[in-house]
């Protein structure tokens, strides 16, 4: 297995364990010393712990993920993924109440491995800029990009 197909195989692997709720899963695969690079409000640097308890708030709010895209480039990743969910009206008490708020919204990053274990994540505000910053250039037939199956 080539590098590149190894490090789409470990993402995944990941998305798969987020979406069963199995965070012992996610943390045996992100490395001990993981960055995780966020941008906009977010900005900011966080560790495997705090990366740990982001994805468990996640998983309390009841988000849904849709991995939409992932090219592995040698030990890099370029990650795109669509996520929303949906909160009820704290003063609404109907059962089927019609009054309800939609977080939607996308992610793109790119994902550095090595050994098996996720090292590095930098967050893009774009899949276009995920692209640039990963040097993603698909020519076709000769590329040496590996597209992962998503579904």
């Amino acid at each position: 297995m080539s590098q590149a197909s190894a490090s789409v195989d470990l993402l995944l692997r990941g998305y798969r364990a987020f979406v069963a709720g199995d965070l012992d899963a996610i943390e045996s695969m992100l490395d001990p010393e993981v960055e995780w690079v966020g941008v906009g409000e977010v900005a900011g640097t966080a560790d495997r712990a705090d990366v740990l308890e982001i994805l468990r708030g996640r998983l309390l709010e009841q988000y849904s993920v849709t991995l939409d895209r992932c090219i592995g480039i040698g030990d890099r990743v370029v990650v795109s993924m669509r996520f929303s969910r949906t909160e009820a009206d704290p003063t609404d008490e109907r059962p089927l109440q019609s009054r309800r708020t939609y977080h939607v919204g996308r992610y793109a990053a790119i994902v550095t491995t090595r050994d098996g274990r996720v090292v590095r994540v930098d967050e893009q505000p774009s899949l276009a800029m995920a692209h640039v910053g990963g040097r993603v250039v698909l020519t076709g037939a000769g590329s040496s990009a590996y597209i992962g199956e998503c579904l």
